[in-house]
């Protein structure tokens, strides 16, 4: 896919190097700082513009019109704004921005943008996340509470040696939570009625409110007390 990125602040320096991960992306990166731009085409093989998309030349120059997604990461919403409007006029189809401000999601929205708001919030959050749940090896807590947590199953965790169905049948972890995946040797997989769960095993799940106390335990803990 040919992404035109706009910004390499570091949002947008973050996602060059996931986008670069996946396969078969082709990246045009434009950034107006010209040290973050420099430092952007040094570490990432990708053609960088150190230009505003204010310039006459930004459209040419990015060949956005062949561009099949733009996403826009600067911490200034104008820019932003400009930079989605620019790409809806030579026809790009996908459209993703970073919203700094609450009040101009609307906005955005309205042209048909996909909107990360408040990235700042978000990584705030994250951070929130991981220090209350140190056990853990991620959380992403979603806007209405609920969290997508991915943690190791320690050696008294009552889930080990059982599965999915099992699991369901002694109601171990009751109707609040749901095991997703597990992840075994790198490799994330759907967990099944038939999977059963050894001790080091990844697990990830969701909780439809933030996990805390004795829900905690089943994880880690074979006795559930407390």
């Amino acid at each position: 896919m040919m992404i035109v990125v706009i910004g390499a602040a570091p949002v947008g320096n973050s996602l060059i190097e996931q986008a670069l991960s996946s396969t078969n992306n082709d990246l045009v990166v434009v950034e107006s700082d010209p040290a973050l731009a420099d430092a952007c085409a040094e570490q990432h093989d990708v053609r960088v513009l150190a230009m505003d998309v204010g310039n006459d030349a930004f459209v040419g120059e990015s060949q956005l019109a062949r561009a099949e997604a733009l996403i826009a990461t600067t911490d200034d919403d104008s820019t932003n704004l400009m930079a989605v409007l620019l790409a809806q006029e030579v026809g790009v189809e996908t459209l993703t921005s970073t919203v700094n401000r609450d009040s101009h999601i609307p906005i955005f929205r309205r042209l048909g943008v996909r909107v990360l708001s408040d990235p700042e919030r978000l990584v705030a959050q994250h951070l929130l996340d991981i220090t209350l749940l140190p056990e853990t090896n991620d959380v992403t807590t979603l806007r209405g509470g609920q969290q997508i947590i991915e943690l190791k199953l320690g050696e008294q965790s009552p889930l080990v040696g059982l599965d999915a169905a099992e699991i369901r049948r002694r109601e171990l972890l009751g109707e609040d939570l749901q095991l997703l995946a597990r992840v075994r040797d790198g490799t994330t997989k759907r967990f099944a009625d038939g999977d059963q769960l050894t001790a080091g095993d990844g697990v990830i799940i969701f909780a439809a409110e933030r996990l805390r106390g004795r829900r905690r335990l089943a994880f880690r803990e074979r006795h559930l007390e407390g």
